[in-house]
C-alpha cells in the first residue's frame, strides 16, 4: 500500500464503514455518495481485498476545518490530514467528508492519491467533479448530468486528455481547468506550483484562502510548511501565484512574443514561429554535425542512401505559450519527484541514472542556449524528431499526439512519441518539401527523468509502457545502437514531456561517388 498509513493492532473503524473499500492497492471505491457503488475502480474482487487491507492500516482523518485551518501545533498537524497533504485523497475516501480544494494541484492529487503523475480511472474524475461542484451555485443541470452519466463523463475525459494517450496528466488538467473547468464546475483557478522563479521571488505567491489578505508567502523559519506573515499563518500549499504572473515569469528571456491580453485563455493561445539569425543557425549546424551517425536501418528503406552530412538552411524558434507552460509544469513535477524525498511513490522505487546523448556536449556550450540550458541532472536533453513539413508544423502548433502513435511508423516500444539523439535517424522519417526541396526536423527539448533502459532486440512493449504510465519511470531508452548497431531511441508516453522548440530546415549532402573500377580480366585455370 503506497500511501501514508499507521499500522495498528486493531481493525480500523472509520466513520463511514463502506468508505473502507477505498483503501485498496490498485484502485478505490467512490465514497462521496455521488454515484454509489457503480463507479468502483476495481470491482467486486477489489472490495474483498479492501476488507482485508483495512484491518492493517489506519489513514489519518481529515481536519474538520479544512482550508480554514491554520493550526501549527505538531500533534494536530501529524494527526489530521489537510487539503494540501499528500494523503488527503485517501483520508476523505476512507473517513468520508467533503473534499475542499484551493488549487488545481490539490484537485489533481485527490484524483491521483498514489501520486504517479497520471489519472487513469473515470471514477476519480467523477469524484473530484462531485466534490468541487457541491458548493458551486453556478453548476447547471447539464453539468451535473456529466457526473451521473458514464457516456458524458467519457466525453469530458477525452476533452481533457488532449494528447490521446488514455490518461490525464497534470498539465492537461491545468489546461482544461484554466479554459473551462473553473467556470463550469467551480474548480479553483490557482495552479498550486511555485516553480524555481517563484521560490526566488520573481513573482508574488498570495494566499488563496478566502478572506486572507496575505499578498506573498513568506516561509516561517520555525515551520517551513506555514506562512510567517502576520494575519495569515496558513499552510504553504494554500498559496499560489496569479496565472498571468506565472506565465510572464516562465517565458524564456529570448522570446520576442509580446502579451496582447491579460486573459489566461487568450494568453495560452499565443504562438509564433520566429526565424533565427545566421549566427544562431550556424550553432544549430554544430548540433546537427555532432549528431550525425552514418548507419542504415530498415526504416530508411532498402533503396535509400544514407546522407554523409546535412546543411542547415534556416531555423525557426517555436514560441508557443500553451505548449511551453505544459512542458514547464511537467518538468517541475518530475523535478520534485526526483529531488524531494517524501510521499511520492516514484521517489524511492528506482535509482536516478543519468544518460548522455550525442547532442549533450554541444547544447551545454553553445551561446544561443545560454539563458535556458537543458538540466542534465534531470536527464533533460535536446533530441530530434522527423516528419513531413506539414506534420512538424502541426506538432509545433498543437503538440505531439499519442493518439496517432504508430500510424506511419512502428511501435517497437509501445504507442508513444519516438525521438533520437541522431539527426541521421530522424532524417529517415523526413519528407522533402516539393516547393523548396528542403527537409525538416524538430529539435525538441525533452524531459527523460527516471529512464527505463532496454537493450533487448525484441522488447516487451506492454511491460515498458506500464512501467512508465503506472510505475516509477518517466521514459524508455531503447538502445538499438548496442543491440542492432543502429541508433538510440527515446520514447515518452505523454506529450507534455517534449517541447518542439526549433524547426530545422536542411538539405541532404552526399559525398561524390567514385567512378566504378573496371573488372580485372579473368583467366581460367584450365
Amino acid at each position: 500500500v503506497a500511501w501514508r498509513v499507521e499500522r495498528v493492532g486493531s481493525p480500523l473503524r472509520p466513520r463511514q464503514p463502506m468508505a473502507c473499500l477505498g483503501a485498496i492497492c490498485g484502485g478505490c471505491l467512490c465514497c462521496c455518495g455521488a454515484c454509489g457503488a457503480s463507479c468502483c475502480f476495481a470491482g467486486v474482487k477489489a472490495t474483498k481485498l479492501a476488507l482485508r487491507v483495512v484491518r492493517h492500516v489506519r489513514a489519518r482523518p481529515p481536519c474538520e476545518k479544512g482550508l480554514a485551518c491554520n493550526c501549527q501545533e505538531g500533534q494536530h498537524v501529524d494527526y489530521y490530514s489537510h487539503p494540501d497533504d499528500d494523503d488527503y485523497g485517501f483520508s476523505i475516501r476512507i473517513h468520508g467528508g467533503d473534499g475542499e480544494f484551493c488549487t488545481m494541484r490539490q484537485c489533481f492529487n485527490f484524483m491521483d492519491p498514489y501520486q504517479l503523475g497520471y489519472v487513469k480511472e473515470f471514477a476519480a474524475l467523477r469524484e473530484v467533479l462531485h466534490h468541487a461542484s457541491r458548493k458551486y451555485p453556478q453548476v447547471t443541470s447539464q453539468q451535473k448530468a456529466v457526473i451521473r452519466s458514464s457516456k458524458k463523463l467519457k466525453e469530458l475525459w477525452d476533452q481533457i486528455d488532449s494528447d490521446g494517450n488514455g490518461y490525464i496528466s497534470f498539465p492537461e488538467w491545468v489546461e482544461w481547468v484554466s479554459s473551462s473547468g473553473a467556470t463550469q464546475f467551480g474548480f479553483p483557478s490557482a495552479v498550486g506550483i511555485f516553480g524555481e522563479k517563484g521560490k526566488a521571488g520573481a513573482y508574488n505567491i498570495p494566499c488563496t484562502v478566502e478572506g486572507c489578505t496575505c499578498e506573498c508567502f513568506v516561509k516561517d523559519p520555525d515551520n517551513e510548511k506555514f506562512c510567517a506573515r502576520a494575519g495569515c499563518g496558513h499552510r504553504a500549499g494554500l498559496h499560489s501565484a496569479d496565472h498571468v504572473a506565472l506565465i510572464a515569469a516562465s517565458l524564456p528571456h529570448d522570446w520576442s512574443l509580446v502579451f496582447n491580453s491579460h486573459d489566461v485563455r487568450e494568453l495560452s493561445g499565443q504562438r509564433q514561429l520566429v526565424p533565427l539569425g545566421d549566427d544562431e543557425c550556424l550553432q544549430v549546424q554544430e548540433i546537427m554535425n555532432a549528431s550525425v551517425r552514418r548507419a542504415w536501418s530498415r526504416d530508411r528503406g532498402r533503396t535509400e542512401q544514407v546522407p554523409d552530412s546535412y546543411e542547415v538552411v534556416r531555423v525557426e524558434r517555436n514560441e508557443n505559450i500553451r505548449l511551453w507552460l505544459k512542458y514547464l509544469l511537467k518538468k517541475t513535477l518530475m523535478a520534485e519527484a526526483i529531488n524531494s524525498p517524501g510521499f511520492n511513490a516514484n521517489n524511492t522505487a528506482v535509482p536516478m541514472e543519468l544518460y548522455t546523448m550525442m547532442t549533450s556536449e554541444k547544447v551545454e556550450s553553445l551561446p544561443f542556449l545560454a539563458g535556458n540550458r537543458a538540466d542534465a541532472s534531470l536527464n533533460e536533453w535536446f533530441l530530434w524528431h522527423g516528419g513531413s513539413s506539414e506534420g512538424i508544423k502541426s506538432i509545433a502548433d498543437q503538440e505531439f499526439k499519442q493518439l496517432y502513435a504508430g500510424k506511419t511508423t512502428g511501435t517497437l516500444y509501445g504507442s508513444g512519441t519516438y525521438l533520437t539523439d541522431s539527426c541521421t535517424k530522424a532524417d529517415e522519417y523526413a519528407r522533402e518539401d516539393p516547393a523548396t526541396g528542403l527537409y525538416g526536423l524538430l529539435l525538441c527539448r525533452v524531459m527523460g527523468g527516471r529512464v527505463l533502459y532496454n537493450d533487448q532486440v525484441s522488447p516487451d512493449a506492454k511491460y515498458l509502457v506500464n512501467n512508465v504510465l503506472q510505475g516509477p519511470y518517466d521514459s524508455v531508452f531503447g538502445d538499438r545502437e548496442k543491440c542492432r548497431n543502429t541508433f538510440k531511441e527515446i520514447v515518452i508516453y505523454e506529450s507534455s514531456q517534449a517541447y518542439p522548440e526549433y524547426i530545422v530546415y536542411y538539405r541532404r549532402k552526399y559525398a561524390p561517388q567514385e567512378p566504378a573500377q573496371p573488372l580485372a580480366s579473368y583467366k581460367s585455370e584450365t
